[in-house]
């Protein structure tokens, strides 16, 4: 989506912030006043309609998984004749599974998965193939990191 098309969408200003936020979610709202133009209170109530209004739906923390002990990532698709709804409850389950998706192709999810060990890995697998058929890719690094919308780049 290029530069014209969110404007057009949500507002120049709410962009502006918009960009701002996605650099920096900690960043003060006086200072994202001054980089969009507007004062404090303004900014602060653009951000809290954004908020009512669904397009600002949260604020994450990036984590090194390595760091903290989780160094086997991966992306695991699986391919289940049981109900989507099923599977999404005992997938929900298990804590490892970072990121779930309902997918179009031969595999109907996708998943992220963190864990300390290729033992636990194997054992997620197991539990996953309880549903159905399933294919994993082991993470070997990150090609670059999550890109929000409003990165430069894209603009």
């Amino acid at each position: 989506m290029d530069k014209n098309s969110i404007s057009k969408a949500i507002g120049e200003l709410n962009a502006a912030i918009l960009q701002e936020l996605e650099q920096d979610a900690r960043m003060s709202i006086t200072e994202i006043g001054k980089r969009v133009g507007l004062s404090g209170p303004a900014v602060s109530e653009r951000i809290k309609k954004m908020e009512d209004e669904g397009i600002i739906t949260g604020y994450t923390t990036n984590l090194d998984y390595d760091l903290i002990g989780l160094t086997v990532n991966a992306f695991i698709t699986l391919k289940s004749s049981l109900t989507h709804a099923g599977v999404i409850k005992k997938i929900a389950e298990i804590p490892e599974i970072l990121e779930c998706y309902s997918i179009t192709g031969h595999n109907c999810l996708m998943m992220k998965v963190a864990t300390p060990t290729t033992k636990r890995l194997e054992a997620i697998i197991g539990q996953l193939q309880q549903f159905g058929e399933t294919n994993t890719s082991i993470i070997l690094s990150e090609t670059f990191e999550k890109r929000g919308v409003f990165t430069p780049m894209l603009l």
